[in-house]
């Protein structure tokens, strides 16, 4: 029986199937770290009480708790101001380690720890500002500058939108453009331009901003300039020809602009002359040159008809007697020297009497032209006062409570 059985069992073991023995597993291949979680806009803010305007401050303290909220943010808004929490934590100023202190204490007794703070300070009418705290960091993120003008409607909107961007772009910075949207920007500007397009667009830019200046009077006036033309003669007087401008005109004309700016060399009295004084003052030295010798041969002719009077009536002959003579001479001889003589002084001293009378008058036409030299001199300074004025001109615009429009500045 063992026998039967010991056969049995050599059976079995000779139909079971033989176990596999398996080649030694491979190592396992290094697994890659899992990629950085992405930033992600979250967090808890503080939002203090701003100070300075009520009406200000509560109304843009509100916009900006609204647009973090819509960011993602979850604002609290607190009862102390950055004044009051300073003064809680007995700092003397608002410096960074009193920052830090503030941040302190303000989660000190949070059921739920805040990651940032914001406080401001938004007066009626001035400058501004807000400011962003990273608690966790101890940094000031952003402190936004603002310019506060009253009954102005913009300022809550942008304001707002401005600091939850701000702080958003802190957490989660903005990618850079990739090779794809710089090649779509690029294709966004102008073409290459060619030398001559290049030349010819400054010109028409030139022509534009010439006609600009000639016509500004009839859309935009700066007020009347004061003018002294010899305490403005070196800003505005020149040292080379004069520049003179064509304009064409509607009707398709050309109207050339004088260049009535004076000449550095001749100063501030004979710079503003244009070249008609000097041709009349010419003229009136020469005609005031002529009457003076007219004059003057008249009087020296005076002497010799003295001589010839005295020699006549020295001579004894009376006119009586037109035909008799002595060892003076003739009668006829001694009165006709006489009266050729008076005749001459006569006819110089009348062509003096006619040259005073021109130079009187050419006096007086030089007088005018000087004037209205100088008179067009000043009204052109003052133009150019008016350009150099509108040069700084700043338009923007103003929206209130009672009135909307458009705000002018300008620096002259």
């Amino acid at each position: 029986m063992k026998r039967l059985t010991s056969l049995s069992l050599a059976l079995g073991l000779l139909t079971a199937p033989l176990p596999a023995f398996a080649s030694p597993p491979e190592p396992a291949a290094p697994s890659e770290p899992a990629p950085a979680a992405a930033p992600t806009v979250s967090g808890t803010i503080a939002m203090l009480k701003f100070t300075g305007d009520p009406v200000n401050s509560e109304g843009i303290r509100g916009k900006v708790s609204g647009a973090l909220e819509a960011a993602g943010y979850v604002p609290v808004n607190l009862k102390p101001s950055i004044d009051m929490a300073a003064e809680k934590n007995k700092c003397r100023k608002v410096d960074a380690a009193c920052l830090e202190k503030v941040g302190a204490y303000l989660n000190k007794n949070a059921k739920t720890p805040f990651d940032f703070f914001v406080y401001g300070d938004l007066p009626t009418a001035g400058a501004g500002k807000v400011v962003i705290y990273d608690i966790a960091k101890n940094a000031v993120v952003r402190e936004f500058a603002i310019n506060v003008a009253a009954d102005d409607y913009i300022l809550p909107e942008v304001v707002g939108v401005a600091v939850a961007r701000g702080l958003v772009h802190y957490q989660v910075p903005p990618a850079a453009a990739t090779d794809e949207e710089k090649q779509i920007l690029a294709t966004l500007d102008e073409p290459e331009k060619t030398a001559e397009e290049i030349a010819a667009e400054a010109q028409a830019i030139a022509d534009a901003e010439a006609a600009a200046r000639k016509n500004y009077k009839e859309n935009l006036q700066v007020g009347e300039q004061a003018v002294d033309l010899r305490a403005d003669f070196k800003d505005f007087c020149r040292t080379g020809p004069r520049k003179d401008t064509e304009s064409q005109q509607i009707d398709g004309t050309v109207k050339i602009e004088r260049d009535l700016s004076p000449v550095c060399k001749r100063g501030p009295v004979f710079g503003y002359w244009q070249p008609r004084a000097w041709v009349a003052m010419t003229l009136l030295i020469g005609s005031a040159g002529a009457m003076g010798a007219m004059y003057g041969l008249a009087a020296a002719g005076r002497g010799e008809w003295k001589k010839a009077k005295d020699k006549l009536d020295g001579s004894g002959l009376s006119a009586d007697q037109p035909d008799s003579c002595n060892s003076e001479g003739c009668y006829e001889d001694l009165a006709g020297q006489v009266s050729e003589i008076g005749t001459q002084i006569n006819r110089r001293a009348i062509i003096g009497d006619v040259l005073l009378g021109s130079t009187v008058l050419l006096a007086g036409v030089f007088a005018i032209i000087v004037y209205q030299d100088r008179d067009s001199a000043k009204k052109f300074i003052a133009d150019q006062k008016e350009l150099k004025a509108l040069s700084t001109l700043r338009v923007g615009p103003w929206m209130g409570e009672t009135a909307n429009g458009a705000g002018l500045g300008f620096e002259f």
